[in-house]
């Protein structure tokens, strides 16, 4: 299981800096977020970017724009200059950006979303590519020839569509960019290379560019501009010099995993949700109905997206401070945010702290093994209007579970208002993977046994029993008493977790879900209150409550090395200049200081209330089904 780092503890830009950094262009009034990869240190150096202010954006523009016009391209103005090119002529052509996962970012003049590849063309002059030609195998040179009519303009780029079908107009060709990667080369009529270049795997709506134009500075990036200028790209590489025959092809490394853009611990993102008036009215009526929105994040629209409202006692309406679940590929299949399929934004209207999610979630992945969702603060607008201040949540689903599991095609259940009783099969609600219940009925069935020991030794075939006992003494560590194996009265089952079958191990595994409650109550029996027979079991069994026993003092050792109350007041002053901008928040500002203030007390406290209530049970029979 990865952990959040250490590192990431300190020094985060507060999102007072975020929102003044956003109001801040670069000097072609383009927003400039990306992953940079410089192709001149050993091809693979990657770095996060930041937003650049426009101090380094004219910068930029004053060392890249000398001897580079205002071109036109095949599908857009070249507004932005691209190298300094003292050369003319083909061989100062290059492969300039290319786009393997193309679902939303754009279409061809058919309406259709291909891969497409772009040209730049550095010159003062026209270049005629009749009779040119691409190719994604460098033993076979004029694997998909140019026709009469493609012409990459002067200071301008050609966009050409690598969708395997020339018959489909000029600028479609008989090639297929892979996502798992791949090589290209652009070729002259005789068969020699002008521009080669291998690439690792791409991620879906993510350009691979050159910044700026033809450069030697590769960049993933979310603003890909197919056909138009790339963005300078802080004006770092060195202008592309020919290549010669004897050069090795220039190396793109892969994407990477990117979802940290979106769901890194100390990022604050802000996203804008467009929603039609006919989507916000279907929502007032039907808040659970999937409706059509796009989504603005860093400086880029993209949809259509999914959106539905959220929440049992956390459920507000669409106009006061609604809870979201965002799907990303709802109504375009294969569609990503930065890989990511699905998130949650909760909107925090049962924590008046402001801080329970996050660091709940932080403390989870802090000690391990236990798959627990990435969380964040974001700021929420909708069309334009704020919502204010959001929890980001990772959806627990595959994308999350190949972080944990070798095998991510797992059914993924929440167990809403359940335990392992026959009765309650139908409240084991699947949301991803395969639906095979089987787990979960063998699970019910070893329970039955008497005594508590032999329920639990039978359990442990379906059930890791060690991953059990760490999920239950993180509840305990975090104090949420509204998650299962606990309920609030006067419910009989708890609700608010998710498990996960593993095919690999064949067993069951537990993701907490719904921790908006932690940090409340410390003085708390959590043996005496246990509403779980998996659980009551555990504890009447020896060897079963010693490793749970064992792995919470563990735990609660980590939260103290970690000085976990240091980090909650840390993460409090990182959200303090948005909590009164949040004025659809059902608290005051005082309130909020409060119950941060309650929360520190609450760790500050844990070990007292921990050894007081780490008691086993006297009996040792089977606990009764709820």
């Amino acid at each position: 299981m990865k952990t959040e780092s250490q590192s990431a503890l300190g020094g985060a830009r507060s999102m007072a800096d975020e929102l003044l950094v956003l109001r801040t262009m670069d000097f072609g009034g383009r927003w400039q977020m990306g992953m940079t990869v410089s192709t001149r240190s050993n091809g693979r150096r990657v770095r996060k970017r930041i937003i650049r202010r426009a101090l380094v954006g004219l910068l930029a523009a004053t060392l890249w724009t000398e001897g580079c016009g205002g071109g036109s391209s095949t599908s857009g103005v070249h507004a932005e200059g691209g190298a300094q090119v003292n050369q003319t002529g083909d061989a100062n052509l290059s492969i300039n950006e290319i786009m393997s996962l193309n679902v939303l970012t754009t279409k061809d003049e058919n309406g259709t979303a291909s891969p497409w590849i772009e040209i730049y063309n550095p010159t003062g002059q026209d270049i005629d590519l009749t009779g040119y030609a691409l190719t994604d195998d460098f033993n076979t040179p004029k694997k998909a020839i140019l026709p009469a009519g493609v012409v990459a303009k002067a200071n301008g780029t050609v966009l050409l569509w690598a969708d395997q079908n020339p018959s489909a107009g000029a600028a479609h060709i008989n090639l297929f960019l892979p996502a798992a990667g791949g090589s290209i080369g652009l070729v002259r009529p005789d068969g020699s290379f002008i521009d080669r270049l291998t690439f690792g795997a791409q991620e879906v709506d993510l350009s691979a560019a050159r910044e700026p134009d033809g450069s030697t500075n590769w960049v993933t990036e979310w603003n890909a501009s197919p056909g138009a200028a790339n963005p300078m790209g802080m004006g770092m590489g060195q202008p592309l010099t020919p290549q010669a025959a004897s050069d090795p092809p220039e190396m793109i490394p892969p994407a990477g995993d990117l979802t940290d853009r979106v769901l890194g611990y100390d990022l604050q993102p802000q996203f804008d949700l467009q929603i039609s008036d006919a989507g916000i009215a279907s929502l007032r009526t039907a808040p659970s109905t999937w409706v059509q929105a796009t989504l603005t994040f860093e400086g880029r629209a993209y949809g259509p997206i999914g959106v539905n409202l959220k929440g049992t006692s956390s459920f507000q309406p669409i106009d006061q401070k609604p809870a979201f679940r965002v799907n990303i590929n709802e109504f375009v299949k294969g569609a990503r945010l930065f890989g990511l399929k699905e998130i949650l934004l909760n909107n925090m209207v049962k924590d008046p702290s402001m801080i329970h999610e996050r660091l709940a979630y932080w403390i989870g992945r802090q000690i391990g093994s236990v798959p627990t969702p990435r969380c964040n603060h974001s700021w929420v607008t909708m069309n334009g209007t704020a919502l204010g201040l959001y929890a980001t949540v990772e959806e627990a689903k595959d994308t999350m579970m190949a972080y944990s599991f070798a095998d991510s095609s797992g059914g993924v259940f929440t167990i809403n208002y359940a335990d392992f009783s026959t009765k309650y099969l139908p409240n084991f609600q699947y949301q991803d993977g395969n639906d095979d219940t089987t787990l979960i009925t063998d699970t019910m069935s070893a329970l039955t046994q008497q005594p508590a020991s032999a329920a639990i030794a039978a359990a442990g075939t379906s059930v890791n029993m060690h991953e059990f006992d760490r999920y239950w003494a993180l509840m305990v560590l975090t104090g949420h008493w509204g998650a299962w194996p606990y309920a609030p009265d006067p419910e009989p089952v708890g609700a608010n977790a998710r498990i996960y079958a593993d095919p690999t191990s064949k067993q069951l595994y537990f993701i907490p879900q719904g921790i908006n409650d932690a940090y409340a109550t410390g003085d708390f029996d959590f043996i005496a209150t246990l509403k779980s027979k998996l659980a009551k079991d555990c504890a009447r069994t020896p060897s079963c409550f010693q490793d749970f026993g064992s792995q919470l003092m563990e735990i609660l050792g980590k939260a103290q090395q970690l000085n976990w109350a240091s980090e909650a007041a840390r993460v409090s002053a990182q959200i303090a200049s948005f909590v009164p901008m949040d004025t659809k928040k059902p608290y005051t500002d005082a309130d909020v200081a409060m119950n941060q203030q309650q929360v520190a007390n609450f760790m500050n406290s844990r070990s007292a209330y921990v050894s007081k209530y780490l008691v086993a049970p006297t009996s040792t029979a089977t606990a009764s089904t709820p």
